[in-house]
């Protein structure tokens, strides 16, 4: 599946997991036992019967969830709430999807820092869309940082095996 694809597929089945493109790009790259592997270049689902069945009935060319003006102004009331409330602040059901936080990537596991050599151009996109999320959210750091996506590839022992 395309990359593309695997987030409006994540978006469309999972909604209240996945109610954002940042959610997607954390579960994809930076969560560790995820259910997905590298295979031909891109993630594939390990398990889930419905994406080996799932194809979009047209052609897109960026995910989109489906009501994301609604989700960022949420998002933002959420933030101002925290803000006022301080300490007494809690996380409930009703509002967990709005406190997002990021999975710390692994450097030693993590398929934002261990992806094939032949991985397809639309996934190292995202990957790269993901790094950029991450330094842009102060997880990782930016610029001439040693631990760069081609750096890291460059310095494993060889890069992934295909499976």
């Amino acid at each position: 599946m395309k990359a593309e694809e695997t987030l409006q597929f994540m978006m469309d089945f999972y909604p209240e997991l996945f109610p954002s493109r940042k959610h997607c790009l954390n579960h994809l790259f930076c969560t560790i036992g995820n259910g997905y592997d590298w295979r031909k270049g891109e993630l594939v689902d390990k398990d889930c019967e419905f994406s080996k069945r799932y194809s979009l009935a047209q052609n897109i060319e960026r995910a989109k969830p489906r009501d994301e003006e609604h989700y960022q102004m949420r998002m933002e009331l959420e933030k101002e709430i925290r803000k006022q409330k301080g300490d007494s602040y809690q996380i409930t059901p009703q509002n967990i999807k709005y406190n997002f936080e990021w999975s710390t990537p692994s450097k030693d596991y993590s398929y934002l820092y261990h992806y094939p050599k032949n991985i397809r151009e639309d996934w190292l996109a995202l990957l790269k869309e993901c790094e950029q999320m991450l330094i842009e959210d102060g997880v990782i750091q930016g610029d001439g940082q040693k631990e760069g996506l081609e750096e890291l590839q460059e310095e494993q022992s060889g890069g992934m095996r295909m499976v």
